[in-house]
């Protein structure tokens, strides 16, 4: 019955991600696995076995989160054969979240430790902070390393409730993720103490905690909202683009770089002929090696610049002297002059480059050239912001809007207004588009900044500072997202402090693991003398 229990929350919880706009249920989806994780404590199961139930839930989460990986298939424009395009997909689907529920699977193996000390059976309620703190610490850990893979944080299943994520401006989207936590500890522990000791007050109390933690989280949202809006009303505006070209990886017609600069100068002289368009963002990798390499090509962007009066923000592959590749954007003023380049600095495991590589191709020998490009991208080393004649520009390629540091450091160096350029037709229209934007709304938010978001075949999208839609162009489709956005230059708290809360649960984490481990000290000694 336990591991049915774990299955269904872990399923529901990864399925608040495909069907965010009733992300809600997140607050509620938790509540199975953790019933188990009390009742598992007071049987004194074997942290070991915890750990395995806490592998499987995260098995079985990210499963249901990254199952839009098989809407790559067949992948025959990578040369693969069935069998091979089967393989790869099963690698990206399931292989990712074996690898992340290894770390994942801690945060049951450390209740489990400290579910044995005495401290922990004489304060019972203190399960609520220490999940809740230490959740928010593995989320954190998944965007460090080579091997970052911050895909399925939590917080993303609010993305539809623009109140609700309004805190996120104070403390990063962490403390939407440690609040979904929070609130299903509270109502779990509430149910273990009502099945167990019949205490009906007690339970109402921790149900109570639940719904006025949401309560007060959309109350403090209201109150950032509106004040947000009231400053944001008095900046001056101006139009900005984002560019769908409908260019779909391997499985269009429209592939070659002057055909797609035909199609794109085109969408830059409407919008600029209709709505007095300053700013288009392009979408990623959509002049591969031209720009870099093609003097005519880069003449004819700088042309378009000067004769729209635009500022164009463009996206190529570059080499630099080692021979490595890079995923580049390009600042394109009408000026003539070209800044940059930003160098996208998470290239995406088993997408991108492969990991381990001498390892997986001895397996799969087919994944040598999975970029379809010759060679494997390599990671940029910083964020770098661009000048233009619509002020500091930054922001993110493709994956690099999951995380959040790069938009701390883009907006701290100076950005007025971010954008983000994105591939996401590999997933055609799937799950994985609205999830994508997802990310992109929260960085809106903790930022304070507009967004302005191009992808190759969906979806593009205009955000404002408050993470609302502006404007967007649905999946596989062709055209332009117009919308007015503002350029700002103050920070709101969470870029004033953007690793407080992090600290906070850090700090809550080790002192309950320090103050468990002293008390159980005591108690030995006690034990001794008497």
């Amino acid at each position: 019955m336990s591991i049915l229990l774990i299955i269904s929350s872990a399923l529901v919880t990864g399925l608040c991600f495909t069907f965010y706009k009733v992300g809600f249920i997140a607050y509620f989806s938790l509540i199975p696995l953790f019933y188990i994780m009390l009742k598992d404590a007071e049987r004194g199961v074997k942290p070991v076995r915890s750990y395995f139930k806490g592998y499987l839930w995260g098995v079985v989460f990210h499963a249901s989160v990254f199952y839009w990986f098989s809407y790559q298939y067949p992948l025959e424009y990578l040369g693969f054969s069935t069998g091979e395009a089967i393989g790869y997909v099963a690698l990206t689907w399931f292989g990712i979240g074996v690898l992340l529920s290894f770390l994942l699977a801690l945060w049951q193996l450390s209740f489990a430790f400290f579910a044995k000390s005495r401290f922990y059976k004489t304060h019972k309620w203190l399960f609520i902070p220490f999940v809740s703190a230490f959740y928010v610490l593995i989320e954190f850990v998944y965007t460090l390393g080579p091997l970052a893979s911050p895909w399925a944080r939590l917080a993303v299943t609010q993305q539809a409730y623009t109140v609700g994520i309004q805190t996120a401006s104070v403390f990063g989207s962490y403390f939407l993720s440690f609040l979904i936590v929070f609130v299903n500890a509270c109502l779990a522990y509430g149910f273990r103490v009502f099945k167990t000791v019949k205490d009906k007050k007690k339970t109402a109390l921790f149900a109570s905690v639940a719904l006025g933690s949401v309560l007060l989280n959309y109350a403090a949202g209201t109150a950032l909202y509106f004040a947000d809006k009231a400053y944001t009303d008095t900046l001056e505006t101006y139009n900005a683009a984002a560019l769908q070209g409908n260019i779909v990886s391997g499985r269009s017609s429209k592939g070659g770089a002057w055909e797609v600069l035909d199609l794109f100068s085109d969408m830059v002289r409407a919008g600029v002929s209709e709505n007095g368009t300053k700013l288009f963002v392009f979408p990623e990798g959509c002049f591969s090696l031209y720009l870099e390499y093609n003097e005519a090509f880069e003449k004819e962007l700088k042309k378009l610049s000067s004769e729209t009066d635009a500022v164009l923000l463009v996206s190529c592959y570059q080499y630099d002297e080692e021979k490595r590749l890079y995923n580049v954007m390009w600042c394109v003023s009408p000026d003539g002059s070209v800044t940059g380049p930003y160098r996208k600095q998470h290239p995406v495991p088993f997408g991108e480059f492969t990991p381990a590589k001498d390892i997986v191709l001895a397996v799969m020998p087919f994944l040598n050239d999975v970029t379809n490009l010759g060679d494997e991208l390599s990671a940029g080393g910083e964020t770098v912001v661009m000048d233009s004649p619509i002020g500091k520009i930054s922001g993110f390629i493709c994956f690099d809007s999951a995380f959040e540091q790069i938009g701390i450091e883009a907006v701290r160096g100076g950005a007025a207004i971010l954008f983000e350029s994105s591939n996401d037709s590999w997933w055609m229209d799937s799950p994985q588009l609205y999830e994508h934007n997802g990310h992109a709304i929260l960085r809106a938010v903790e930022t304070r900044r507009c967004v302005v978001r191009s992808t190759s075949a969906g979806i593009s999208t205009v955000i404002n500072s408050r993470g609302e839609t502006l404007s967007s162009v649905a999946a596989l489709t062709e055209g332009a997202a117009h919308a007015d956005v503002y350029n700002r230059i103050d920070l709101c708290f969470y870029m004033s402090c953007p690793y407080l809360f992090l600290i906070l649960c850090t700090a809550c984490t080790v002192c309950l693991t320090a103050i468990s481990v002293v008390y159980e000290i005591k108690n030995r000694k006690n034990q001794k003398t008497s």
